[in-house]
C-alpha cells in the first residue's frame, strides 16, 4: 500500500513540474505590430498543435490568434513559415508579356489568362485554386477540378480573401501527385511557400499585380448598407465589370450599377484607405513571393503593343520563372508577345511602388462601427478629383462605349 501511495504521489508531483513547465513556457504568435502580419494563414496551417486560429479585430481583418495556450508546445514553427518575418528573396521579372485569350477574355476582368492556366492544369488531372464569391456576398478560396469550378473564379475580387484550409489542401494534392495551380496576392503566395518548405515541380502559382487588400470586415458591412438602401439582398457583385469598357470599367451588383469610381467602397480602395496595415509595407512587394507568373491589367498597352488596344481588355503577365515561362507558353489560343518591361509598369505601380498611408485611415476605422449611416460615412472619406477631370474622365469613357458597339 506504501508503494502505491509513493507510485502515485510521484505520478502527481511529476504532472505538476510539467505543469509549472508548460505555464513558464513563451507562447508564440504574440503580434504587437499589426504591420508585420499580412493574414495569410500559414502559421495556423502549420501549426503541429493546432492551437492557433484566425481572429478578426476592429479594422475587419482577420490574425493569429493562440486560442488555447495550453496546447501550444513552443516549437516556434509558426514564426519559421512567417513570409513576413522571414521574407523570400525579391527577384526581378525575366520578361513581360502583353496577353490574351480570345477563348476567356469576355468573361475575364482582363486578358482571360487565368482561366487558360485553370484550363491546361485541369486537363492533365491537376487542381486549380483561387478565390471566389460565395453566396452570402463573402470572398474565400476555393478548389476546382473542373472548369464549372474554374468559372467561380474568374474576374477581380477587391476583398482579401479567405484561405480557409487552402494551403493544406494543396500540400494534400501534391502528395497525391497531382498537379496543382494556385493564384492569389504575393503575400498569399510567399506564406504558400514558406509553408510547404520546399519546392515542387507539379504546383504553378500565380500572383497579381498588388497595391493592397482592403478590410473584409468593411465589405461585408457595406454589403448590409447596400442591401438595407435598396430593400433587397445582394444577388452577385462584379467589382471590375468591363462588359462596357475596361478602360472604364463599373461597379456592378444586383442592386445596380456605377462607374468604380463614383462607389465609395471602390474608391477608398483606389485611394489606398481600407488596407490593410501590411500593404503599406509590403514585404513580398517588388518580386518577393516566389511566383511563377504575375497578372495584372495592361493600362499601358497604347505604348507597348497598341495593336491590341481595343477595350477588350489585354494582361501584362510578367514571367518570373522557367517554369512559369513554359507554362505560358505551352497555351494554345493565346495572343501574346514581349513587351517592354519599363513601359509595361508605367501606368502599374503596384510591383516596386511602396504605398502610402493616408492621413485618415486611423480615423475612418475609429469611426466605421458608430456610424448610423455607413454609405454617407465612407462617401465622406473619399477624396474627389477637380471637376474637369471627373468630365474628362466621363467623356472618354462615353467615346470609348460609343466606340466599343460600333466595332460590334
Amino acid at each position: 500500500m506504501k508503494k502505491i501511495l509513493l507510485m502515485m504521489l510521484a505520478v502527481v508531483m511529476c504532472f505538476s513540474l510539467v505543469a509549472c513547465k508548460d505555464k513558464n513556457k513563451e507562447v508564440m504568435i504574440k503580434i504587437t505590430d499589426k504591420s508585420l502580419c499580412c493574414g495569410c494563414t500559414a502559421c495556423m496551417s502549420a501549426c503541429p498543435a493546432q492551437c492557433i486560429v484566425m481572429r478578426r479585430d476592429r479594422e475587419g481583418f482577420d490574425y493569429p490568434f493562440v486560442n488555447n495556450p495550453d496546447l501550444c508546445i513552443g516549437c516556434g514553427k509558426c514564426e519559421k513559415v512567417c513570409p513576413v518575418l522571414n521574407p523570400l528573396a525579391a527577384a526581378e521579372p525575366l520578361e513581360a508579356r502583353a496577353v490574351r485569350s480570345e477563348q476567356h477574355v469576355s468573361g475575364s476582368s482582363s486578358g482571360g489568362v487565368f482561366p487558360a492556366l485553370a484550363e491546361r492544369i485541369i486537363s492533365e488531372g491537376g487542381v486549380g485554386f483561387g478565390a471566389v464569391i460565395n453566396d452570402d456576398m463573402t470572398v474565400g478560396h476555393a478548389e476546382a477540378v473542373d472548369m464549372a469550378g474554374v468559372e467561380k473564379m474568374r474576374g477581380s475580387k477587391y476583398v482579401q480573401s479567405d484561405l480557409y484550409a487552402s494551403y493544406e489542401d494543396v500540400r494534400y494534392w501534391l502528395g497525391e501527385g497531382r498537379k496543382v495551380l494556385f493564384s492569389g496576392t504575393p503575400c498569399q503566395i510567399a506564406g504558400l511557400h514558406k509553408y510547404l518548405g520546399k519546392a515542387y515541380d507539379e504546383l504553378v502559382t500565380v500572383d497579381v499585380l498588388c497595391h493592397g487588400v482592403p478590410s473584409p470586415g468593411l465589405w461585408e458591412k457595406y454589403v448590409k448598407a447596400l442591401e438595407k438602401k435598396h430593400g433587397a439582398r445582394m444577388e452577385y457583385v462584379r467589382f471590375k465589370d468591363k462588359s462596357e469598357s475596361w478602360r472604364h470599367y463599373a461597379f456592378t451588383t444586383s442592386l445596380g450599377s456605377c462607374p468604380y469610381m463614383d462607389d465609395p467602397y471602390m474608391a477608398l480602395f483606389v485611394q489606398d484607405m481600407t488596407l490593410r496595415p501590411s500593404c503599406y509595407k509590403c514585404a513580398a512587394r517588388g518580386g518577393g513571393s516566389g511566383s511563377d507568373l504575375t497578372l495584372s491589367d495592361l493600362w499601358s498597352v497604347q505604348r507597348c503593343a497598341a495593336e491590341m488596344s481595343d477595350d477588350k481588355g489585354v494582361s501584362g503577365v510578367y514571367v518570373n520563372t522557367d517554369k512559369g515561362r513554359e507554362v505560358l507558353e505551352s497555351l494554345s489560343g493565346l495572343h501574346s508577345q514581349k513587351v517592354n518591361m519599363e513601359l509595361s509598369m508605367m501606368d502599374n505601380g503596384g510591383f516596386h511602388d511602396p504605398v502610402a498611408i493616408p492621413e485618415r485611415r486611423e480615423e475612418f476605422f475609429a469611426g466605421m462601427h458608430s456610424t448610423e449611416d455607413l454609405i454617407k460615412y465612407m462617401k465622406s472619406f473619399v477624396v474627389r478629383k477637380p471637376l474637369w477631370k471627373r468630365a474628362y474622365r466621363s467623356v472618354r469613357a462615353f467615346l470609348s462605349t460609343c466606340k466599343k458597339r460600333i466595332l460590334k
